[in-house]
């Protein structure tokens, strides 16, 4: 036998019962602080939508895929060289979460995350579009079967970190 052939029987044994242990989908919808970590960038206001698929769990631990986004709904205030701007900023995600815990939860994040930056100073503006790693963590709470609010740091770039209010619904 191949290891390809070994592979696929594992695969198609396997399979079954992790999609049978996994929760199913989730969807969010959020809306935090974009925080900049850059001298004479204020925070800019972003809300965002999150998909998610719980495709493992066992008892109190679960491990999902998710994706997200996010666009800036009120510009961060901007000061370069004394001069007043504005800044943006939407992001696109990948990531895989492990989370621990029913009613109240703690959850990790690791993945990638893809962003475009707008800087508008004196009428002169700048973007850049960037992918790079990211990485999380959140506090949530079960309210119900299918509801949940969950508060949520994420780092969206190198040096900016989304912190975050969401309402989660789960199917």
């Amino acid at each position: 036998m191949t290891i390809r052939t070994l592979g696929g029987a594992f695969l198609v044994l396997v399979m079954p019962a992790v999609a049978q242990a996994g929760g199913g989908f989730y969807l969010g919808a959020s809306v935090g602080l974009m925080d900049a970590d850059i001298g004479g960038f204020d925070e800019a206001t972003n809300a965002g939508a999150l998909l998610g698929y719980e495709f493992f769990n066992n008892g109190p631990f679960y491990i999902s895929a998710e994706t997200g986004f996010t666009t800036t709904v009120s510009d961060g205030d901007v000061k370069v060289a004394g001069v007043k701007g504005d800044w943006d900023i939407d992001t696109r995600s990948l990531h895989l979460a492990a989370r621990i815990g029913d009613t109240v939860y703690v959850k990790v994040r690791y993945g990638v995350v893809w962003s475009d930056v707008s800087v508008d100073v004196a009428g002169t503006s700048s973007s850049n579009s960037d992918s790079s790693g990211s990485w999380g963590g959140a506090l949530g709470w079960n309210f119900t079967q299918h509801w949940a609010i969950q508060a949520d740091g994420t780092l969206m770039d190198s040096d900016v970190t989304y912190w975050n209010l969401s309402l989660n619904y789960r199917f």
